[in-house]
């Protein structure tokens, strides 16, 4: 279940989910792939991130299976870990990854990565969402706060 919020709290929500995003630099990727016999299968990977507000740029590895999975189908989860909660919260975004011609580089990655070809190691893509769950399983089941789009 989700709570419904007032303006006021719901801007703070949106405050609180963008500062989360900016403290991350690390998330798990997952995309849905369908294959031509109508097997389904999902794929994951940690990426590194960089956050504009409630949007997430990604960086995925063209090695992984996700990449190539993700040219086909644009909807992913991404799943941001709080470090600080002993495993027990985290923040799960879902929505459309926008693939990015030509990313600045020098903002995406270290000065010492961004200088060796990366557009040939990853993939940019800029996520928006759809839907973003703030979950605390410190409070029992889990407190449950969302924003969908």
């Amino acid at each position: 279940c989700s709570t419904v919020y007032p303006w006021g709290m719901l801007n703070r929500l949106r405050e609180r989910i963008a500062n989360c995003l900016a403290s991350r630099s690390v998330c798990v990727l997952s995309v849905h792939a369908s294959g031509e016999n109508g097997s389904h299968s999902v794929w994951a990977v940690p990426v590194r991130c960089r956050s504009h507000g409630l949007e997430v740029d990604c960086l995925v590895p063209r090695w992984a299976d996700a990449a190539f999975y993700l040219e086909q189908d644009p909807g992913v989860l991404l799943i941001f870990q709080n470090p600080d909660a002993g495993n027990l919260r985290w923040l799960q975004y879902r929505g459309r990854a926008h693939i990015q011609p030509a990313p600045d580089w020098a903002k995406l990655l270290p000065a010492d990565v961004a200088g060796r070809q990366p557009e040939n190691r990853f993939l940019a893509v800029r996520v928006q969402p759809s839907r973003i769950d703030l979950i605390d399983e410190t409070e029992g089941w889990g407190v449950l706060e969302s924003l969908e789009f």
